[in-house]
């Protein structure tokens, strides 16, 4: 009897369940890059072109800023590479926290917000690896002052503008879920600040969403001081100066960390060369 002449086909590669995740989680954060930086852009354009939406100048900036920056660019780092996705993930985490006690504090729930931390939560579970989301370093003092500062200002204006939203039952702010977005915004600030001054080197992105997001706050409040919700104008040029001060120092951190861990690694020995080695 002949041996046959074909061989057998290799079995193709079996697709591994963690690079199917990671798939998954590519898929959900780019629709989710895709609505923030949308609607953001559609918030901010409809603010300006629209005369029906005159009255809500001040929040349409701070709405589409909600989108554009604490929440598109983790979002993004994510879609981009999944396989490295903890510490973008950590800082989706904070801003949904904050959207969660916003709405808890407003006794509301806003239908516009809640989709995106039911998103988060499930970017969570694809990830197959949680290492890494806190990192070995230490934390910066200085940074720690400036968001207890920073939380010192806007809690108590998240909590006003919280209570806004339970007691408005009437006006247009209330049906579009403004107050409780200010509040989610002013809440959202400090806890990225937070973050960033926990571990300065590895949490730089989220100093700089959250130094961004106030700089539009107080940007928004000196050139529509009138508007409801708007920032006194003393307080706005305050959070202006503040927010380009907390981000210029959490780069002066990040590089000190730097210069410090490639010293520590500069200074390792090198490891003994083998006996057996070829001379």
């Amino acid at each position: 009897m002949r041996r046959s002449l074909h061989r057998p086909r290799p079995a193709p590669p079996r697709r591994s369940p963690s690079n199917g995740r990671l798939q998954a989680a590519r898929i959900v954060a780019s629709i989710m890059a895709v609505s923030a930086i949308g609607f953001g852009l559609f918030t901010a354009a409809i603010g300006v072109l629209s005369p029906a939406q005159a009255s809500h100048a001040f929040h349409n900036a701070v709405v589409a800023a909600l989108l554009l920056v604490p929440s598109a660019p983790p979002v993004i780092a994510v879609a981009r590479a999944p396989q490295r996705a903890i510490r973008p993930l950590v800082i989706l985490a904070f801003v949904g926290v904050a959207a969660l006690a916003t709405m808890a504090l407003s006794l509301t729930l806003d239908p516009f917000t809640l989709p995106f931390v039911v998103l988060v939560g499930i970017l969570w579970a694809l990830l197959p690896s949680r290492a890494g989301a806190y990192p070995a370093g230490r934390p910066s003092w200085i940074l720690l002052a400036l968001a207890a500062v920073a939380a010192a200002t806007l809690v108590p204006y998240a909590l006003a503008q919280a209570e806004l939203q339970r007691a408005d039952q009437t006006s247009e702010h209330a049906m579009f879920y403004h107050w409780l977005e200010m509040s989610f915004y002013a809440m959202a600030i400090p806890l990225l600040g937070l973050l960033s001054a926990l571990r300065p080197r590895e949490y730089r992105m989220a100093a700089w969403c959250g130094g961004v997001a106030l700089a539009v706050m107080a940007a928004a409040s000196l050139a529509l001081g009138e508007y409801a919700s708007a920032l006194p104008t003393p307080w706005a040029w305050a959070a202006l100066a503040g927010s380009a001060l907390f981000v210029g120092l959490t780069e002066w951190e990040a590089r000190r960390s730097r210069q410090s861990h490639g010293r520590a690694v500069g200074d390792r020995p090198l490891p003994a060369r083998s006996s057996r080695a070829n001379p």
